[in-house]
Formats: structure tokens, sequence, C-alpha cells
């Protein structure tokens, strides 16, 4: 059973980061080590059977991020939604509360819930710092929020520097980085979609060309 966690905001209080609900889940680590911080964990869930009329067993498998790599096939895991990383990583693992083979204390720490929060403010707190920098009202008034609840503000020299380690990282998992970018989205979709329409087109023309060559061959034959 998924149970549910809500931060605690007090009435009328702001927060850097918009309060959110999670869902935790018990599940089994079936696949580690081949995506570098990420693991997936089976749930046991259930679904209703319109033709039995009862619930019945129906186990998914979630893509859950594994940021210190701690996690071993076999391990009895809980995950937390609510740490989107990617299309298609949305949970989190937490705890691990049965590990299968080396115990705990012998590997990387698991980050917690509140350690998970804290780095999304620290994020959070870099892109206000680029924003600001271009005059950006809202990232201004977060920043003056951040100060007053006493957040330590990084420097611009430290957000333009994690934006470099991050097109670094980019890079070396090959999605691109800087003006290089492998894929630039719609435009980038549309054109090639058109650049592939204009080959289609040029083939046509080349085979149209070709059979008008043999036709007035054969034409030149039989006269």
């Amino acid at each position: 059973m998924a149970s549910l966690l809500s931060r605690t905001v007090k009435a009328g209080a702001k927060t850097i980061l918009p309060p959110s609900i999670h869902s935790q889940k018990v599940g089994v680590v079936v696949s580690a080590g081949l995506m570098k911080g990420a693991v997936r964990v089976r749930v046991a869930e259930q679904e209703w059977n319109t033709k039995f009329r009862k619930q019945w067993p129906a186990p998914r498998t979630y893509l859950v991020r594994d940021p210190n790599s701690s996690l071993v096939p076999g391990d009895v895991v809980k995950i937390t939604s609510g740490h989107r990383t990617s299309k298609n990583i949305h949970h989190a693992v937490t705890s691990i509360i049965a590990p299968f083979g080396e115990p705990v204390e012998n590997r990387p720490k698991v980050l917690t819930t509140e350690e998970l929060e804290k780095i999304k403010v620290e994020k959070r707190l870099l892109k206000d710092v680029r924003s600001a920098k271009k005059g950006r009202q809202v990232s201004i008034e977060r920043l003056a929020l951040a100060k007053k609840q006493g957040y330590r503000i990084p420097t611009l020299e430290e957000a333009m520097r994690g934006t470099k380690e991050y097109e670094a990282e980019m890079k070396e998992r090959g999605v691109g980085s800087g003006r290089d970018e492998k894929h630039k989205g719609q435009a980038g979709q549309n054109m090639t979609a058109k650049r592939r329409r204009m080959e289609e087109n040029r083939k046509t023309k080349e085979e149209a060309k070709a059979e008008k060559k043999v036709k007035n061959g054969r034409r030149q034959a039989t006269t």
C-alpha cells in the first residue's frame, strides 16, 4: 500500500519549492548496474478484473533513480514519487528495507527524502541565479525569499560552473553539449521531416527521368 507524504507548510508561508504530495511504494530490485544512477524495481500492485470481479495481481516495474549506485538485484527497497529526473524516471530510492548480499553499512549511502529535497532546492537556486542575471522577476523574488529563510545563495560563477558540468556530462552521454545539440526540439524534427520529403521527391524525379529515357530509347528503336 502506498502511503502519502505531505510536506508541512504553515498557512500563508511561502516556500522555495511548491508543496507536493509524495507516494511511497515497496518493491524488489530486479535489475541494477545496466544504467548509471538508475535501477528497475518491481512493485506488487493489483488491478480490478472485470471478468472475475475482484482485485487481481498486476506487478509493475518502475525505472527508479539510484544516484549513488547503492542497490543490487534482490534488494527490497522503498521508492518515493515526485523526484522526476527524466521522461521515464519519476521515482527515487529513499531506503533499503532488506538488503540482498552485502550489508547496507558497506554500500554507498542512500539519500533520504529530506536530502533529495535539499538537492532540488540547491538546483532551483542555481537556476534562479542564472535567470536573475537576465532580469527574470520571479527568480529575483525567489532568491530574496531564500535569503530571508536562511538559504545560502550561490554566486554567479558557481551557477555557470554547474551549467558547464552539465554540458560536459551530456556530451559524455552523447546527448549533445552547448551549441552542438543533436536534437533541437520540434524545429529540428520538422527540418528532418522536410529534408526527408525533399529526398523522396528527388528520388521520384530521378526515377521519372530514368523512365523517360527508357521510353525515348524504345521509341527510337521501333522507328
